[in-house]
C-alpha cells in the first residue's frame, strides 16, 4: 500500500514537471502557409525547373564568392548547370508560381497570375542570391517550415544590401579603429598576449549591424559572450569600456579599487554593461552585457544562455500577454571557428535550443575565423 502511494506521487511528480509551474515554455512554432493547389499543379507541370531550382538552393553555397581575394581553387559545381534537367533553351518561357518567391511579381488571386520568367532570367535571379558572396546552405533542414521561410526571405530580398554615407563611414570608423587600436597595442605593449582582431576586424560592423536591428524590433537587452579573439577590440569600441583603464590593468594595476582586496582577472577575462542608444529605436535603449570569459574555450556557452533566460523570465512579468521568449531579450555567442567545431559544450548547448525548460527564444551565432 505504502508502494503505490509513492509511485502515484512520483506519477503527480512526473506530469506537473510539464507544465508551466516549473518554468515550462514550448519554443514558438514556426507555421507557413502550404502550396496552393495552383501551385503544387504548377511545380508538378514544370517538375525539371522545379529540380533545377531546388538543386541550386542546395549545392549554391559550394559555389558562392566568398573569398574576396578569388585565390581559393575549387572544382565546377555542375549541379548548378540547368541542361543537366533538360533546361535548354534560355529564351523559353516558364511559370515560376510555387517555385520561386520574387516580391516584385505580380500575384491574382490564391497567389495565381504571376508572370512568367525566361529561363535566363531564373538562371540570372538564382545566381545572384544564392552564388553571390554570402553562402546559403539550408536545404539539409528537416523542417519543411525553416526551409520554406528561408527560401521566401532570400528570394524575396534586395540581394545587395544599400548602404547611405552615413553607414558606410560608420563602418570604415570601426575598422579604422580597431587597426589603429591593436596597431598601438602592438608599439605599445609588444610583449603583451592581447589575442588582436587583425584580419577579423568585420566582426565590429556585423555587431554593431546586429545591435542597430535589435534595438529597432524591441530588444531591451542582449547578452553577449565570446572567446579572447578581438576582445579588447570591442570593449573599447562598441561596448564603450575606458581604454585608460585598459592600459592601466595591462601596466600591472587592477581593475576594481585596491581597497577592497580583491583579486582581479587577466585582460582578456574583462566584460562590460554599456547601454548603447541607436537612431529610430522608439522602444527602451538597448543594454548589452559582456559575460566574464573563462580561459576554457566556449564553457561560457551555456552561461550565457542561462543568464538570457532568467533576464527574461523577469522582464515577462512585466510585459503583456503577447510576449514570449525572445522578443525582449537576445543571446548572442561569438565563436572561433576552430572551437565551435572542436569543443563539445557547442554541440551540447545547440541540444538545449528547443528543450521547453531551456530554451530562449533562440540564440544568434556568429563564427569568427
Amino acid at each position: 500500500m505504502l508502494a503505490a502511494t509513492r509511485s502515484r506521487r512520483a506519477l503527480r511528480l512526473v506530469r506537473s514537471y510539464h507544465d508551466h509551474s516549473f518554468g515550462y515554455r514550448e519554443a514558438r512554432k514556426l507555421a507557413l502557409p502550404d502550396y496552393t493547389a495552383s501551385e503544387l499543379a504548377n511545380r508538378a507541370q514544370h517538375a525539371a525547373l522545379l529540380r533545377y531550382v531546388d538543386s541550386v538552393r542546395q549545392h549554391g553555397h559550394r559555389a558562392a564568392k566568398i573569398d574576396p581575394l578569388d585565390l581559393l581553387e575549387r572544382d565546377p559545381v555542375a549541379a548548378l548547370d540547368p541542361s543537366r534537367y533538360g533546361l535548354v533553351d534560355l529564351d523559353k518561357t516558364y511559370p515560376v508560381e510555387g517555385i520561386l518567391w520574387n516580391k516584385q511579381l505580380p500575384e491574382g488571386q490564391d497567389g495565381e497570375g504571376q508572370a512568367a520568367w525566361k529561363l535566363r532570367d531564373i538562371v540570372e535571379f538564382l545566381r545572384d542570391v544564392y552564388v553571390g558572396k554570402i553562402a546559403y546552405e539550408f536545404m539539409h533542414s528537416p523542417s519543411k517550415s525553416e526551409r520554406l521561410w528561408f527560401t521566401h526571405l532570400l528570394e524575396s530580398s534586395e540581394n545587395e544590401a544599400k548602404l547611405d554615407e552615413l553607414a558606410k563611414k560608420q563602418m570604415w570608423s570601426l575598422l579604422a579603429r580597431s587597426e589603429t587600436f591593436d596597431h598601438f597595442l602592438q608599439l605599445k605593449f609588444p610583449n603583451l598576449k592581447r589575442y588582436g582582431l587583425e584580419g577579423a576586424e568585420s566582426m565590429l560592423p556585423a555587431l554593431n549591424s546586429l545591435f542597430h536591428a535589435a534595438s529597432l524590433s524591441g530588444i531591451e537587452h542582449i547578452v553577449l559572450c565570446m572567446p579572447h579573439r578581438g576582445r579588447l577590440s570591442l570593449l573599447t569600441d562598441l561596448l564603450q569600456y575606458s581604454p585608460t583603464t585598459l592600459f592601466h590593468k595591462i601596466k600591472g594595476g587592477s581593475e576594481v579599487p585596491e581597497d577592497l582586496g580583491a583579486t582581479g582577472d587577466v585582460i582578456s577575462h574583462l566584460s562590460s554593461s554599456p547601454t548603447l542608444h541607436y537612431e529610430g529605436a522608439t522602444g527602451k535603449p538597448l543594454k548589452i552585457t559582456l559575460l566574464q570569459n573563462p580561459s576554457h574555450l566556449e564553457a561560457v556557452n551555456p552561461v550565457a544562455l542561462g543568464k538570457t533566460r532568467a533576464k527574461q523570465y523577469g522582464m515577462l512579468q512585466n510585459s503583456d500577454s503577447t510576449c514570449a521568449l525572445g522578443d525582449k531579450v537576445m543571446c548572442v555567442q561569438l565563436h572561433g571557428d576552430a572551437a565551435f567545431t572542436g569543443q563539445g559544450v557547442v554541440m551540447e548547448t545547440l541540444g538545449l535550443s528547443n528543450l521547453p525548460h531551456f530554451t530562449t527564444g533562440g540564440s544568434v551565432h556568429i563564427v569568427v575565423k
